[in-house]
């Protein structure tokens, strides 16, 4: 059978522009599949296939679960569902969030690189932070290609750069020869055969089967004394020659800035809570200083009200200060 051809583009804020732009330069007669992930809330209407389908000669639509992928067709993966390719057969995913999206770059791409293998074109766009950084590592892994957005054109370059970073002899395009250049790398590339079998992913053996709490799965490096941001769990470290990354058991993953991020928030949310509990805390003491009961406990209720309404006050002062915000917002 003859190794199907990928296109998986993903991009996040301001990649909208670049995609459209790469949409209008590909061929009617595209030999390939293009899957498109970009971040959106689970609950927002997304109208991307059709402003796609608008913007040049291929159709898009959001992709439904189970159906066959055809080559010169564009599948958008809807709000709320990671886009997984299999078989050449679209799988819709409710899973874990990776790099706190659902959907997610990195899953697609990596998806498309255990399918396809060489055979995969990865076009990471405009977009904050480092999804797909990863993902391209996996399709360089297998001997795909990756063109990157130049990071100097897009809105935002983190993911681009992010992209280079992870692969740095990723091919960058402006964004008007982003289309041309992935048509190229097609023409280039020559169609292989394998068997049905070599392109069968093996399940794995997951946390839930294990007896061990060190329990490690397939290509992690090693357990870690980081906790998931998204539920508590220790995560594992994956190494890629010019990555790492992250993940749980229950299958939430990070890339570095992304996890970084993401642990920069959950601290602030602790402190806020930290807070919230001196404030009330502060106000027990003061309300059972003032009961009729209270006595010679009175003054002591007093002074630890005192005492957790100085920390409040000074945590929040903290917390409120300029420069943290300025912290938080670079994250």
């Amino acid at each position: 059978m003859t190794r199907p051809a990928v296109v998986a583009v993903g991009g996040s804020a301001g990649g909208i522009e670049a995609l459209v732009a790469m949409v209008a330069d590909l061929p009617a007669d595209l030999p390939a599949s293009v899957l498109v992930t970009v971040h959106i809330g689970q609950h927002a209407r997304s109208s991307l296939p059709r402003i796609l389908s608008r913007s040049g000669p291929l159709p898009a639509e959001h992709a439904v679960h189970g159906d066959q992928i055809r080559p010169g067709r564009i599948y958008v993966a809807p709000p709320g569902f990671h886009l997984l390719v299999a078989g050449g057969v679209a799988r819709l995913s409710p899973g874990p969030r990776v790099n706190r999206h659902r959907p997610a770059v990195d899953v697609m791409f990596g998806s498309a690189a255990r399918w396809a293998g060489d055979r995969v074109v990865a076009v990471v766009l405009s977009g904050l932070l480092d999804d797909g950084a990863v993902g391209a590592a996996l399709v360089a892994r297998a001997g795909g290609r990756v063109v990157v957005q130049d990071p100097a054109e897009a809105v935002f370059g983190s993911m681009p750069r992010a992209a280079l970073g992870a692969v740095p002899g990723a091919d960058v395009q402006p964004t008007a020869r982003l289309g041309a250049a992935v048509g190229a790398m097609l023409e280039e590339s020559e169609p292989e055969s394998r068997s049905e079998d070599e392109r069968q992913v093996e399940s794995e053996m997951s946390m839930e089967d294990s007896g061990d709490p060190r329990f490690l799965a397939a290509e992690e490096t090693r357990l870690t004394r980081l906790m998931c941001p998204g539920c508590g769990g220790s995560l594992a470290e994956v190494g890629l020659p010019h990555i790492s990354y992250y993940r749980c058991h229950v299958g939430h993953q990070y890339a570095p800035k992304t996890l970084e991020a993401a642990q920069a928030e959950a601290a602030e949310r602790k402190l806020w809570a930290g807070v919230a509990a001196l404030e009330d805390h502060a106000a027990l003491a003061r309300h059972l200083a003032e009961q009729p009961g209270a006595h010679d406990d009175g003054a002591e209720y007093r002074q630890a009200a005192e005492r957790a309404a100085d920390l409040a006050k000074m945590m929040r002062s903290h917390l409120d200060s300029p420069s943290l915000q300025d912290v938080a917002g670079s994250s």
